[in-house]
């Protein structure tokens, strides 16, 4: 009988990388997230982009239902006169966020509080946001006007800017997207030639623009452009007027509660958030430029090298001639 060999006992040796294979492992991991994360970055903004582009066709959309059933635009401020102090009730709303009083006697609707955003949200369907100051009482102004500015909608704000939707509550609900006012601003004097042309703060409210006015030609002539909120909270309310939502290119307002921050002379170009000034000009903070809704209803991207053509589409009727970009 043949004897069996003893079996050998198993290698116990261990199957490991030396350090410098996982030194190589690691370097070619960071070559290759190095090389992903810039194209994860552009997948994101052009999505971003896309998204914001959206966000303004819904309020082109708005705009034009609002004329439509109106037959103008909406005027860029509260369009009603305080009776006891016969002050515009624009003015009456900049007072700060935790307090505002009102003569008791006063009838409260829409048209005393907002802007063009207030009284287009029956068009992106938000009436029953709408319902919440039409239903105020005098004695409730103050309650309802406070939860009224609270409360926002996607459609308002850029998605490039996580910071305008994620603010803390209560705090006001801001907004990426202010109506022009036109470009024939000068000295702090209020813009009248654009599609947000504003009232004079001690004449009668500004004429309402039609679209026959717009003889520019609606494809030439810009409504609502980007500018992020700041960082502050300071401007960039959505349901308030003036700087928080309308805005001349260029602003050349130097007369204002703001003058530490704007020179007199703010064009379209590149900022930073946390820069006050910021808030004095039109901007966005995607590569490059910012999308724009014009009169027709559609949206451009425009690069900041474009200052100048902006510039000649902010008015509805200056007779510039345009450039295509």
């Amino acid at each position: 009988m043949q004897s069996r060999r003893p079996l050998k006992p198993p290698r116990l040796d261990r199957l490991a990388f030396t350090l410098i294979e996982l030194l190589v492992v690691i370097a070619i991991i960071a070559v290759l997230v190095g090389l992903l994360l810039p194209a994860v970055q552009k997948v994101r903004d052009a999505a971003a982009r896309v998204q914001c582009q959206n966000n303004l066709k819904q309020w082109g959309v708005a705009l034009h239902n609002y004329h439509d059933a109106r037959g103008m635009f909406p005027p860029p401020r509260p369009s009603a006169l305080d009776p006891v102090t016969n002050v515009w009730w624009s003015d009456r709303m900049t007072s700060g966020y935790a307090v505002f009083t009102f003569p008791l006697s006063y009838p409260v609707s829409t048209d005393n509080v907002g802007g063009g955003s207030t009284l287009c949200l029956p068009y992106i369907e938000q009436g029953n946001l709408f319902k919440t100051m039409e239903a105020a009482t005098p004695a409730t102004l103050n309650t309802s006007f406070q939860s009224f500015l609270s409360t926002g909608t996607k459609l308002l704000v850029c998605p490039s800017d996580p910071f305008a939707t994620g603010l803390p509550s209560p705090g006001p609900a801001l907004t990426s997207y202010l109506g022009v006012t036109g470009n024939d601003e000068r000295d702090g004097s209020d813009a009248t030639n654009g599609v947000f042309a504003v009232h004079s703060r001690s004449a009668s409210p500004r004429k309402p623009v039609r679209l026959t006015l717009i003889t520019d030609g609606t494809s030439n002539t810009v409504v609502v452009g980007e500018r992020p909120p700041t960082r502050d909270q300071r401007f960039g309310w959505w349901a308030q007027s003036d700087t928080d939502n309308i805005l001349a290119h260029p602003n050349r307002d130097v007369t204002r509660d703001w003058t530490d921050m704007c020179n007199g002379n703010e064009y379209y170009r590149r900022d930073v958030p946390t820069n006050p000034a910021s808030a004095c000009h039109y901007w966005s903070l995607h590569a490059g430029g910012a999308n724009w809704l014009l009169a027709d209803g559609s949206v451009r991207f425009v690069s900041y090298s474009a200052a100048l053509t902006i510039e000649k589409m902010a008015s509805i009727g200056g007779g510039e001639v345009v450039n295509p970009e």
